[in-house]
C-alpha cells in the first residue's frame, strides 16, 4: 500500500500536467475567441446559419494553428525551438494587439479593405495604428505579456513525444500557410475570427505588392505625417465655435440654397432650420471625387501639389488644435473605402466617429445611415469644450444610396439606369438627399437649441454633385461639368457671432464665384488665426480667400479628379477663372470652354481661344493630354445618352 500511493500520486501529477499543457496550448485561441465574444457577442449571435458555420470553422482552424505553433515552440532545445518561439510571439502579439487596438478605433477588425492600398509592408503589420495612443499601447503590451507568458508555461507543462517533436515544426508551417489561404469573411459580417481576418488581409497585401493580384491598381490615400503647427493665439472678430457640415453628392440645382425657397427642393429640413443663412450660390467644388474634395476642404492647398506635400500639409483640425480649440470629426463615411482612414486617423480630435463605429454592418460605399450619425452627435454634443471646431460629414448620397419609401416625396421614383427612365432615377436621388437632409436638419435644430449653439457658426457645403446624363455620364468622378461640381454652400451665424464687416462680405458673396479652396481660409478666419504671422508660411500655399472678407479669388483655379491623394482611374481636369471654365476628359484633344453665366447648362463649347489663357495654363499644370480612345457607348453600363440631353 505504501508503494502504491506514491505511484498513484505520480500518475495524478502527470495527468494534471498534461491537462495544464493542453490548457496552455489552447490558451491563445481561447483568448482570441473569448475577447472576440466580449466585443461582438450580440453580432455573432445574430449571424445567420451560413455565417455561424463559417465562424465555427475559422475558430477550429485558429485553435489548430495556435496549438501547433505553440507546441513547436515548447521544444526543450535547438534552433527550431527559438524560431518557433519567435514566430509565435510576433504573430500572437500582432494579431491580438493590433486587432484589439483596431477594433477600439473603428468598431471592426483590420482586414483586406484596410490593408490592400497600403504602401508600407512594415507599417501595415500593425495596421498603421498610432502606437503612441494609450489604448493601442495597452493592447500591444498586454499581447506581448501574454505571448511571453504562454511560451514560459508551454515549456513548463507541455511534454512532447519524439514524433511530435519531429512533425510539429512542419505542421506549424503548413498551418501558417493554411491560415492565409482559408476563406475569410472580412467585410460587413466579418464572420471569421480576428486572426483569420488579419492573416487573410496581410496575404492580400503581399500579393498586391508582388503583382500577383490587382485589387489596388491606383494610388489611394496614405497615412498623413502632418507638419507641426506652432502654438497659435487666436483673435476671432467675435467669440464663436465652428461647425462644418459636409454633405455627399448634393447638387446645387436640387438643394435649398437660398432662404425662403425650401418648397420642392431636396434639402428643406436644413433650410428651414437656418432661415437667416448666407447663401453662396456660385460655389464650385474643385473636384468631383470625395477624397480630393475633402483635401481641398480641409487643407486648402492645390490638389495638384506633390505627394509629399499633400501628406505633410496641416488640416483645419491641426490649426484649430494649435489654437487651443477642442476638435471633433464625425462621419458616416466608411473610412475603410480607399484607405480613407489613414487620412483622418491621426487627427488631433477629442471626439470621432466613423461608419463602422456607428454600425458595423455599414454599407461599404454609402456608409452608415446618416440618422445614426445625427443620433451620435446629438448624444455627445454637450461634451465639446468651447471654443471648438467640429466637422460632421454625411455620406448616404453616395451610390448605391440610402433610400426610404416613407420619405420619398419626389415621384415617380425608381432605382434604374435605363436611359428612358432618367427622370425617375433623378427623383430617386432627390429622395435619397431628402432623407439625408432630414438627419442634417435634426442635427442643426439640436445645435441651435443647445447652450453652445448660440455661439456656433455653421459652414455647409457638399463634397461634389452627381450627374444624370446631362453630358452622357452618371454619378460622379467622371467629369468636371457643373452637375458634378456646382454645389450648395451657405454660412449660418447666430446674431452677434459675426462682425458687421463679415456679414457684409457674406451678403456680397451670394452671387460671386467662389470655390471649395476658399472655405479653409474662411474657417481659419472664423477661428481667428488667418492673420496670425505664424500662419504665413502655411497661408502661402493656399490660393483661396476667406468669404468673410471682401477680397475674392480671381486667379485661375484648377479643377481635377487626378491627385496624388487619389490617383485617377478616369482622367479629367479643367480650370476656372470667374465665369469662364474649361474642362476635358481623357480622350479629348482640346479643352471645352464655357461661359457659365451665359450658358449654365454648358451646351455651347466656345472653343479654347474664348477661354484664353486658361488652356495654356492648364497644359502647363497638368501636362499634355494623353488622348485616350473614347469609350464605345455600348460598353457604358448606362448606355448612350438620349439625344435630347446634348453633349460636351
Amino acid at each position: 500500500m505504501a508503494t502504491w500511493a506514491p505511484r498513484r500520486r505520480r500518475r495524478q501529477i502527470r495527468w494534471r500536467r498534461r491537462l495544464a499543457g493542453l490548457g496552455v496550448l489552447l490558451a491563445p485561441s481561447v483568448w482570441l475567441l473569448g475577447t472576440d465574444l466580449c466585443r461582438r457577442a450580440g453580432r455573432i449571435a445574430g449571424f445567420d446559419r451560413t455565417h455561424q458555420l463559417g465562424y465555427v470553422a475559422t475558430a477550429a482552424a485558429s485553435a489548430l494553428f495556435w496549438t501547433l505553433v505553440l507546441y513547436a515552440a515548447a521544444r526543450r532545445r535547438g534552433v527550431l525551438r527559438q524560431a518557433a518561439a519567435g514566430v509565435f510571439a510576433v504573430l500572437f502579439t500582432l494579431v491580438a494587439g493590433v486587432q484589439a487596438g483596431f477594433y477600439h478605433f473603428y468598431g471592426v477588425y483590420l482586414s483586406l479593405d484596410g490593408q490592400v492600398h497600403a504602401r508600407s509592408l512594415t507599417q501595415s503589420l500593425w495596421g498603421y495604428l498610432p502606437l503612441w495612443e494609450p489604448v493601442v499601447a495597452l493592447h500591444l503590451g498586454l499581447a506581448v505579456a501574454l505571448a511571453l507568458g504562454l511560451l514560459v508555461l508551454a515549456r513548463l507543462y507541455v511534454r512532447q513525444c519524439r514524433l511530435g517533436r519531429l512533425l510539429a515544426p512542419l505542421l506549424a508551417a503548413a498551418a501558417l500557410v493554411g491560415m492565409s489561404q482559408i476563406p475569410s469573411s472580412y467585410r460587413t459580417w466579418q464572420s471569421s475570427t480576428p486572426d483569420v481576418i488579419y492573416f487573410h488581409g496581410f496575404k492580400a497585401l503581399v500579393e498586391e505588392r508582388l503583382r500577383q493580384a490587382d485589387n489596388s491598381p491606383y494610388l489611394r490615400v496614405q497615412r498623413r505625417l502632418a507638419q507641426d503647427v506652432p502654438r497659435l493665439s487666436p483673435r476671432p472678430a467675435r467669440p464663436r465655435n465652428v461647425l462644418f457640415i459636409v454633405q455627399e453628392s448634393l447638387r446645387h440645382d436640387i438643394a435649398c440654397n437660398v432662404p425662403g425657397e425650401e418648397e420642392g427642393c431636396a434639402s428643406p429640413f436644413s433650410g428651414r432650420a437656418t432661415p437667416h443663412r448666407f447663401p453662396l450660390d456660385q460655389m464650385r467644388a474643385n473636384a468631383s471625387t470625395t477624397a480630393i474634395s475633402l483635401t481641398n476642404l480641409f487643407a486648402g492647398v492645390l490638389p495638384t501639389e506633390s505627394y509629399e506635400l499633400l501628406l505633410r500639409v496641416p488640416l483645419l483640425f491641426d490649426y484649430a488644435h494649435a489654437a487651443g480649440y477642442d476638435t471633433a470629426l464625425w462621419t458616416s463615411q466608411h473610412v475603410m473605402f480607399g484607405s480613407m482612414r489613414l487620412y483622418v486617423q491621426d487627427l488631433p480630435v477629442s471626439h470621432r466617429a466613423f461608419a463602422t463605429t456607428l454600425d458595423p454592418y455599414a454599407d461599404f460605399d454609402a456608409g452608415a445611415e446618416d440618422a445614426l450619425l445625427t443620433d451620435h452627435v446629438i448624444r455627445v454634443w454637450s461634451e465639446l469644450r468651447e471654443p471648438f471646431l467640429a466637422v460632421v460629414e454625411y455620406s448616404n448620397g453616395h451610390f448605391p444610396y440610402v433610400y426610404d419609401a416613407k420619405y420619398a416625396p419626389f415621384q415617380p421614383s425608381e432605382f434604374t439606369k435605363a436611359p428612358d427612365k432618367n427622370e425617375h432615377f433623378l427623383n430617386y436621388f432627390r429622395n435619397v438627399q431628402y432623407l439625408s437632409d432630414l438627419a442634417t436638419g435634426r442635427l442643426i435644430e439640436h445645435v441651435r437649441s443647445s447652450p453652445t449653439g448660440r455661439r456656433t457658426v455653421i459652414v455647409y457645403t457638399s463634397d461634389h454633385g452627381e450627374s444624370f446624363r446631362e453630358h452622357w455620364q452618371l454619378g460622379h468622378t467622371s467629369s468636371l461639368y457643373d452637375e458634378e461640381i456646382h454645389v450648395p454652400a451657405w454660412i449660418d451665424a447666430p446674431e452677434g457671432t459675426l462682425a458687421p464687416e463679415e456679414e457684409a462680405s457674406l451678403r456680397g458673396a451670394k452671387d460671386q464665384f467662389v470655390w471649395h479652396l476658399d472655405l479653409p481660409p474662411t474657417v481659419l478666419d472664423l477661428l481667428g488665426v488667418w492673420d496670425l504671422p505664424e500662419l504665413r508660411p502655411f497661408r502661402a500655399r493656399m490660393i483661396g480667400h476667406p468669404v468673410t472678407r471682401p477680397e475674392r479669388t480671381v486667379a485661375p483655379v484648377p479643377l481635377t479628379n487626378c491627385s496624388w491623394i487619389w490617383e485617377c482611374a478616369f482622367r479629367n481636369w479643367g480650370m476656372m477663372q470667374g465665369r469662364m471654365k474649361i474642362e476635358a476628359r481623357e480622350w479629348d484633344v482640346e479643352f471645352h470652354c464655357f461661359d457659365l453665366l451665359a450658358d449654365p447648362q454648358e451646351q455651347n463649347n466656345l472653343g479654347e481661344d474664348a477661354c484664353a489663357p486658361l488652356p495654356s495654363l492648364a497644359r502647363e499644370l497638368f501636362g499634355p493630354m494623353p488622348r485616350y480612345k473614347p469609350p464605345d457607348p455600348k460598353d457604358l453600363l448606362w448606355g448612350p445618352a438620349p439625344a435630347a440631353s446634348g453633349g460636351g
